[in-house]
């Protein structure tokens, strides 16, 4: 009888939601939690974006040139690797298949619709402040006005990502870490004894002297072009038009309750609002700890606290934005699940979520599920996320809607894209074989 009561219950839910959803509704409170179609004004003429796009392929960037942004973030993988935790310098090949080399403590971050990012990476150690400065763990050049063009910069200094160990003998990786001006100094020096990216500079920003902030900005402008996209179907609901392959601008009855659900009593928009469906701030939401961490006496990675000391922010991590969300698994800092579903259960109860969980025989790092980390996760959980009740119905309908943020350009992406035939340097850009 509970299990037939239950599905009756499904069932009612299901015959009543869709048609009871009233669309002008609907549209007042997605546009109350400020969400609006992200287009950026300027991303940049054809010659930047060519330098950048030489640039983000060029293993030339890293110590022992083996690995380059294009690495971790191929155009036709989404523009991440479809590791739960990211794959660092040293590996071979790219992608799923990528292996060897050390595994990162977080993982990979889809670059899309970044324009509005006031809070980059994981942690939020690149941040723009109130005041109009921005923060970093590095001194940063004085001439660096955008969040993204910080950000571009720092895996350049990382020794696991990109620039290796004095053992390596590179010429990179034999400076100290206590200065970054001196390793972007060299990284410069190596482009600039390449005649072509002395042309590609040249053409790119005439007059003005090649600088590690002009590749920072280059390498933007090439993000920005390639991965702006906003051909989604939520999109084409807000803006009422119609959208390719569609014909009309309204969403399906499943993903219309998922909307209906996300914008209203599932509390979603208490940290996903505003155009990237992120508050850009920091949360501890109960996630799983997996992997190296950050601490490499403990393991654990406890996020915003590292940047900030306060104990209010341990296991805190920024809201990540959802803008092709579907395409850019596995999902949270650490990779810890596998779908949409999963993730959708774990935000309708994170402690129950935590206590039970089994990371997936696949994933690469140690699971820290002992007693004292999982009191210490669940003694600083995000009061508003307090436990709902959620149907399957309901799960469906949230990923349902999840997935009406996924851009047409990327959905359809071919193989190669983006990809340039050669590169400066000589050295064979990243590619998925």
């Amino acid at each position: 009888m509970r299990a037939a009561g239950a599905i009756l219950v499904i069932a009612l839910l299901s015959s009543a939601c869709g048609p009871e959803v009233e669309v002008d509704d609907l549209r007042e409170r997605i546009e109350a939690a400020g969400v609006f179609t992200p287009r950026h004004a300027v991303i940049g003429d054809e010659a930047e974006v060519a330098l950048g796009q030489a640039l983000f392929f060029d293993p030339e960037l890293s110590g022992n040139r083996n690995i380059a942004c294009a690495t971790c973030h191929l155009p036709e993988l989404h523009a991440v690797d479809g590791h739960p935790l990211g794959r660092g310098q040293g590996g071979d090949g790219v992608g799923p298949s990528r292996a060897g080399g050390p595994t990162l403590p977080r993982a990979v971050i889809g670059p899309f619709n970044r324009s509005l990012v006031t809070a980059s990476l994981w942690d939020g150690r690149v941040e723009l402040l109130e005041d109009g400065t921005i923060q970093a763990p590095v001194p940063l050049p004085d001439d660096i006005e955008d969040v993204m063009v910080a950000q571009a910069l720092m895996p350049l200094l990382d020794r696991d990502e990109m620039r290796g160990y004095p053992e390596d003998g590179n010429e990179l990786a034999t400076l100290a870490d206590d200065d970054p001006f001196p390793i972007w100094d060299a990284i410069l020096t190596r482009l600039l004894s390449h005649e072509g990216y002395v042309r590609l500079f040249a053409v790119a920003y005439p007059g003005q002297e090649p600088s590690i902030t002009l590749v920072g900005r280059a390498l933007v402008a090439f993000q920005r072009q390639i991965w702006e996209v906003t051909d989604t179907r939520f999109d084409a609901f807000v803006e009422r038009r119609p959208l390719r392959g569609f014909g009309s601008p309204e969403l399906d009855v499943e993903a219309m309750d998922g909307a209906d659900l996300f914008f209203g009593d599932a509390g979603c928009t208490d940290c996903h609002d505003g155009p990237l469906l992120s508050d850009m701030r920091f949360h501890n939401i109960g996630v799983p700890q997996l992997g190296p961490g950050k601490d490499p006496e403990t393991g654990l990675d406890e996020g915003r606290y590292l940047v900030t000391g306060d104990p209010a922010d341990r296991f805190a991590f920024r809201t990540p934005p959802l803008r092709n969300v579907e395409l850019t698994g596995p999902f949270m800092h650490d990779g810890a699940f596998q779908t949409l579903e999963q993730v959708v259960r774990h935000h309708a109860n994170p402690e129950v979520s935590l206590r039970s969980y089994r990371p997936p025989p696949s994933h690469p790092g140690e699971h820290h599920d002992d007693p004292e980390t999982v009191v210490a996760i669940v003694s600083t959980l995000d009061p508003a996320l307090r436990p709902r009740d959620l149907s399957e119905y309901q799960v469906n309908a949230l990923v349902a809607f999840l997935r009406t943020l996924s851009s047409e350009t990327e959905l359809n992406i071919f193989p190669g894209a983006g990809v340039p035939p050669s590169l400066p340097s000589g050295l064979p850009p990243p590619s998925n074989p």
